[in-house]
């Protein structure tokens, strides 16, 4: 464990203050736009990130700005951007380069176009791009990505001398999250313990690592996903930044322990929602520099929606053009939909909107099982609700009303341009996936009232439920997996009456399995199955299938009848957070027993009450 020294007036020598700005998971959310809901917003966007990056810099004599990857793809304005942009500088790397970024980490959701997408983007960074557990091509090295990089500062102290300073960045990405980009990755620790020493025998008076991962367990095991505590033991790391998960460390306006075994830490939520900003005091003594004290925190973005879409900032005159383009290319027609489409009431199973994208899913997988000559087995389709509140706010759900589907309307159906993948699965196999799709969920007792259905740390997308099932969750059972994912309690189950077609559905009954390939790679913590039982099926976005079905079949119409419930738990009841408007949908799933315990809380979210 890293132990800060408090009595800086024991030690002589130069003692200088280095900030250290960070965003993360920005996904190529530049502006402070909606461009599913075509509407500006408060909370999020680049732009209004820069206000805080500015203001940050004028507390402070020495600051370096750094981001945290995925930065470069996953929102309507970087498709479009995609679809013309025949060698033209990359919209993100505008932005980083205008707003004098020090250094970029890559994530994997980087990778999404491919490896040469990927370095076409970053051609004209003004900044090194990292990635210190990517095994990359000879072509990317020729692109100047490296595993670090030692940033030779100008540092001023408080008499107003100045010193030299080098600052070692070194970046991380989650393991096993470039396949489709084709590129092998090595665990996260294994590389760190590799490259730290070396970045220290160069010169490194400070290291800050850029890790493309989330909080995860304290205990390390190979190649894992989130690992920022194990991380922090790392010796040699002064300042830690995380991501991946979207989630935020440590809570805004509370007085909680900003660092992790001692090295000031933060994750920045994502699109531009926090910027993190970590403070070092640093000391001469002896010939090196050593750092003294640390301190960590987040300034979230304000939830007030700008007046201008551009938050009359100097990105105005370097977007608008493209952000005309892309409200207009978000309008284009692709069906109807007979009626409407929601995903707020998910956590209870009621979801209409993600039932359109496993129907698309599913129907791929048809013709995948025809052209391929694949056995005749039962397919279902698993998909989750990306879009389900949480840090996104009250109004970050899916609602389409009836009528027209466009281009708007699926790019909010999906967000993220995975890919579909094919998978047979076995009974067994898919009882442990709803095992660990069902772990977010707290247990209930019977006789408990109002119990909170999930934790608010816990991300609601990674619940996922499978189309071609039903099946009902007991409560009262402890859950096989942890809520991140991590096994528990082996032999603990709360899948139910799990049927196909009003068959209980057996150990080894046969199935194929339509998912994506995130999911097939361990996203998220799920089963991984074995690769023999990964169909070799095409590439396609899931974005993509999703629009040919819709064109294909003109008018939609989507049972909403439930996949699966929760089992009876005598005199109980759970509560959740969902948008107010949830209550307005509430009559499209008359099988839900809800009422409102809290119209709008202090977050604006409404708190419902399901009883059991």
């Amino acid at each position: 464990m890293r132990h800060f020294v408090q009595d800086l007036a024991a030690d002589q020598g130069a003692r200088v203050k280095l900030r250290i700005l960070a965003t993360t998971d920005l996904h190529m959310n530049i502006l402070p736009y909606d461009y599913h809901a075509d509407r500006t917003v408060g909370g999020w966007g680049l732009s209004r990130t820069a206000q805080l990056i500015e203001a940050a810099r004028d507390e402070a004599a020495n600051v370096i700005l750094l981001d945290n990857g995925d930065c470069l793809f996953g929102s309507a304005l970087g498709e479009v951007h995609s679809a013309v942009a025949d060698h033209q500088l990359h919209p993100m790397i505008r932005a980083l380069n205008h707003l004098n970024y020090d250094a970029m980490n890559l994530g994997n959701h980087d990778f999404d176009q491919g490896r040469s997408a990927l370095i076409q983007a970053i051609q004209g960074a003004g900044f090194p791009v990292l990635t210190a557990n990517a095994v990359l091509p000879e072509e990317a090295h020729q692109a100047r990505i490296a595993p670090f990089t030692l940033l030779q500062r100008k540092v001023k102290d408080a008499l107003g001398d100045i010193h030299d300073l080098t600052i070692g960045v070194i970046g991380f990405l989650p393991p096993n999250s470039l396949h489709q980009a084709r590129i092998a990755t090595t665990d996260i620790l294994e590389a760190a313990r590799r490259y730290v020493p070396q970045m220290r025998a160069q010169g490194a008076d400070v290291v800050i690592a850029l890790a493309h991962s989330g909080l995860g367990a304290e205990a390390h095991i190979p190649d894992m996903e989130n690992v920022l505590f194990p991380l922090s033991e790392v010796e040699g790391i002064d300042a830690l930044i995380g991501g991946h998960t979207h989630q935020v460390f440590p809570a805004v306006g509370e007085d909680a322990d900003s660092s992790l075994n001692g090295v000031p830490t933060v994750m920045p939520g994502f699109w531009g929602s926090h910027l993190g900003i970590i403070d070092l005091a640093i000391e001469r003594c002896n010939g090196r520099w050593d750092v003294r004290q640390g301190s960590a925190g987040l300034r979230p973005v304000s939830d007030e929606t700008p007046d201008d879409v551009l938050a009359k900032s100097s990105f105005e005159a370097l977007f608008s053009d493209l952000h005309n383009r892309t409200r207009e290319a978000m309008q284009a027609r692709v069906g109807e939909a007979e009626g409407p489409l929601n995903n707020y009431l998910t956590l209870v199973g009621g979801d209409s909107a993600t039932r359109l994208v496993q129907r698309a899913m599913l129907d791929h997988a048809q013709l995948c099982q025809e052209a391929l000559g694949l056995p005749d087995l039962p397919i279902l389709a698993a998909s989750a609700a990306f879009k389900s509140g949480g840090f996104g706010g009250p109004d970050y759900y899916t609602a389409l009303p009836s009528g027209a589907l466009t281009q708007r309307s699926l790019a909010d159906l999906y967000m993220f341009p995975n890919s579909f993948a094919l998978v047979k699965a076995t009974g067994a196999f898919l009882r442990n996936w709803l095992e660990r799709s069902c772990s977010i969920f707290n247990q209930v007792l019977p006789g408990q009232k109002a119990v909170q259905l999930k934790d608010d740390g816990v991300p609601g997308y990674i619940y996922e439920s499978v189309l071609g099932l039903t099946y009902e969750i007991d409560l009262t059972q402890s859950s096989r997996f942890t809520p991140s994912g991590a096994l528990r309690f082996a032999e603990a189950g709360r899948i139910r009456s799990l049927q196909y077609n009003g068959r209980p559905v057996k150990e080894d009954d046969q199935f194929l399995l339509a998912t994506t390939d995130y999911r097939v790679l361990g996203g998220g913590n799920y089963p991984i199955p074995d690769p023999s039982d990964i169909l070799p099926v095409a590439p396609m976005d899931i974005r993509d299938l999703l629009t040919d079905y819709v064109a294909n079949h003109g008018l939609i119409a989507i049972d909403a009848a439930p996949i699966w419930q929760f089992q009876p738990v005598p005199e109980a009841s759970v509560w959740f957070r969902s948008s107010p408007k949830g209550q307005e949908a509430a009559s499209e799933y008359p099988w839900l027993r809800l009422d409102v315990l809290d119209p709008c809380d202090t977050r604006g979210f409404t708190c419902y009450e399901l009883a059991l």
